[in-house]
C-alpha cells in the first residue's frame, strides 16, 4: 500500500471511529453521504450540424458521433470560438466553437496515422496549445494491449484567437506532436504501477481526464480505484514534450468513493474540477468536485441529476462555461449520446 493510500485510510477510520462514538455521521464526501443533487439548468443545447469523422463508408460518414469524449476552449474574446473535442475510438479529434446554445462542429485533424485508434478520452488547453490524451490502457473491446493508446497529443493555436498554427488536415497528421514518455512514467509509479496494461475489468490503468495548470499536466484515472480512492498523475506539462527533461512526476489519490473512478478533469480559477463517476458499471452517480492540485483531499461540490439521460451513458465531458465566487457554471456531454447531448448544470462552490 502506498504512503498515500495509507494516511488517507487511517484518517478515514480515526474519523469513522470519532463518528461513532459521537453519534455522528461521516461528513459529506468522505463517507455514506453524498453532495447535494443538481439538475441541469433550463438551457436547451443543440448542435448546428453532427459532430463527425471522415469516414469513408457512405452509409455511415454521416453518422452522428456517439462516443465524444473530453472538450476543451481557448480563452478567447469573444468566448468560445476555438474549442475542440475528442472522438474516442477514432483517430480524429475535432474543432468547434459555441455560439448562445448552439454548439457548431468546424473542422477535423488526424491525430494519429498508426492503423489502431489512439483511444482518445480527454483534451485540455493551455498557453497556446490544446493536448489530448490516449487512455494508455487496454482496448475496452477486445482486451488487447492498444500501444496506439500511450501517447499525448499536442497542437499549437493562436492564444489570442485560438486559430491552429497549421490548417486541421483529417486526412494526414499536420500540425500534431505526439508524446509517449507519459508511459514510462505510468510504468514506474509506485501506486499505480501493478495495474499497468491489465485489463479495466482488473482495474487496469485507463486515463480520462486531462488538465493543465500551474505548469503541470494532470491525468485523471477513470480506473484503478483502490479502497475508494481515485487516482491523479501529473507531470512537468513543458517536459512532456522534450526528449530528457525532467518530467517530475507526482501521484495523488484523492477519495471519491467506492467504484468511482475520474471521468474528466477541467482547470478553472482555484483548482482542478474533477468529474467523478463508476469505473465500469457500477452503480455509481455522477459527482463534481474541487481539487487545488496539490492537497490529499478534494471538496464535493454537487451529483448531477442525469434522470434525463438515457440509459448507459456515460458523462465523459465536463467544460466550464463561467465562474464567479460563488458558483460555477458547467457544460456536460455524454459517451453513448447523439452529438454528446449536452446539457448544463450550476454548481455552487
Amino acid at each position: 500500500m502506498s504512503d498515500s493510500i495509507a494516511r488517507a485510510t487511517h484518517r478515514s477510520l480515526t474519523a469513522a471511529f470519532v463518528c461513532i462514538l459521537l453519534g455522528a455521521t461521516m461528513p459529506a464526501g468522505r463517507g455514506e453521504h453524498l453532495p447535494p443533487k443538481v439538475a441541469p439548468d433550463a438551457t436547451t443545447w443543440k448542435p448546428a450540424s453532427i459532430f463527425k469523422d471522415n469516414e469513408k463508408n457512405e452509409k455511415l460518414k454521416d453518422q452522428p458521433r456517439m462516443n465524444l469524449s473530453g472538450a476543451a476552449c481557448v480563452p478567447t474574446t469573444p468566448k468560445f470560438t476555438s474549442c475542440l473535442i475528442a472522438n474516442d475510438e477514432k483517430k480524429y479529434a475535432q474543432f468547434f466553437s459555441i455560439e448562445g446554445n448552439v454548439l457548431l462542429p468546424k473542422d477535423l485533424i488526424l491525430l494519429s496515422d498508426e492503423d489502431k485508434d489512439p483511444d482518445a478520452e480527454g483534451v485540455a488547453y493551455d498557453e497556446g496549445f490544446f493536448y489530448v490524451t490516449g487512455s494508455h490502457g487496454r482496448s475496452r473491446h477486445n482486451d488487447k494491449k492498444n500501444l496506439s493508446s500511450y501517447a499525448v497529443f499536442r497542437i499549437a493555436v493562436d492564444p489570442q484567437t485560438g486559430v491552429p498554427r497549421t490548417k486541421p488536415d483529417a486526412e494526414r497528421v499536420d500540425g500534431v506532436e505526439a508524446s509517449s514518455r507519459l508511459r514510462k512514467v505510468l510504468k514506474k509509479d509506485d501506486d499505480v504501477e501493478a495495474y499497468f496494461n491489465e485489463p479495466l475489468a482488473d482495474g487496469g490503468i485507463n486515463i480520462e481526464g486531462i488538465a493543465v495548470r500551474n505548469g503541470r499536466m494532470y491525468f485523471g484515472l477513470r480506473s484503478p480505484s483502490l479502497k475508494r480512492h481515485a487516482f491523479v498523475v501529473s507531470v512537468k506539462a513543458d517536459a512532456l514534450f522534450t526528449k530528457d527533461d525532467d518530467l517530475k512526476p507526482r501521484t495523488k489519490s484523492l477519495e471519491l468513493g467506492k467504484d468511482t473512478g475520474i471521468r474528466d478533469l477541467a482547470a478553472v480559477r482555484d483548482g482542478l474540477l474533477i468529474l467523478a463517476g463508476p469505473t465500469r458499471e457500477e452503480d455509481v452517480p455522477y459527482t463534481v468536485w474541487l481539487w487545488d492540485g496539490s492537497s490529499e483531499t478534494a471538496k464535493p461540490l454537487a451529483r448531477l441529476d442525469l434522470s434525463k439521460v438515457k440509459d448507459g451513458a456515460k458523462a465523459e465531458i465536463l467544460l466550464p462555461l463561467e465562474e464567479d465566487a460563488d458558483s460555477i457554471r458547467v457544460l456536460v456531454m455524454f459517451d453513448g449520446v447523439e452529438n454528446g447531448g449536452a446539457m448544463s448544470f450550476k454548481i455552487q462552490r
